[in-house]
Parts: C-alpha cells; sequence; structure tokens
C-alpha cells in the first residue's frame, strides 16, 4: 500500500506544479545603460524594488508589461540581441544588453 500512496502523491505534486505557457525572450538580466535591470516571467527588478508583472502582450518582437496602477512598459527586441526599454510614462528609453 505504501508504494502505491508514494506514487500517487508524486503524481498529484507534478500535475499541481505550475506550468509555464511560455518563456519570454526578455527573461533574464539586462545592462539597460542606467542599471540591470532583470525580468522574470512573472517579476520585473529594475535595481531596488521587485514588480510583479500582471499581464504581457505580445505583437511580433515587442512586449507590452502591465504593472500595478496600469502603469506599463515596453520591451522591443532587436536582431543584433539588445532590447529597447521605453516608459511612455516618463518618456525614459534605453538600450538594454544582455548579461550572462
Amino acid at each position: 500500500m505504501r508504494p502505491a500512496l508514494a506514487a500517487a502523491s508524486a503524481i498529484l505534486l507534478v500535475c499541481a506544479a505550475p506550468l509555464r505557457a511560455e518563456t519570454y525572450p526578455f527573461e533574464g538580466k539586462w545592462d539597460c545603460e542606467v542599471g540591470t535591470f532583470t525580468f522574470t516571467d512573472s517579476t520585473y527588478d529594475p535595481g531596488g524594488e521587485v514588480m510583479e508583472i500582471l499581464d504581457v502582450a505580445r505583437d511580433g518582437s515587442t512586449f507590452v508589461l502591465t504593472f500595478a496602477d496600469d502603469y506599463q512598459l515596453g520591451l522591443s527586441l532587436n536582431p543584433d540581441g539588445t532590447m529597447e526599454w521605453f516608459s511612455a510614462v516618463s518618456g525614459d528609453s534605453f538600450t538594454c544588453r544582455p548579461l550572462p
């Protein structure tokens, strides 16, 4: 009976594990001129306060990230491996280079 219980528990754990639908190309650490910005599939850390990403909208190689209070950032991936970071709120724009 114990092996069956262990197997059932393992199946439940696997089924309960969150599944990621997609790995975004902006995920990772980036040198964005003014600092190191870190992105995961669900968070953005510009070097101090980690912000939860509430939504990701994709249009080709451009992504719009939405945060609390409807704050949004635009990220556009370039063919040379760099990424453009843009905030419509501040008007700031940075060219970001991937970090290892």
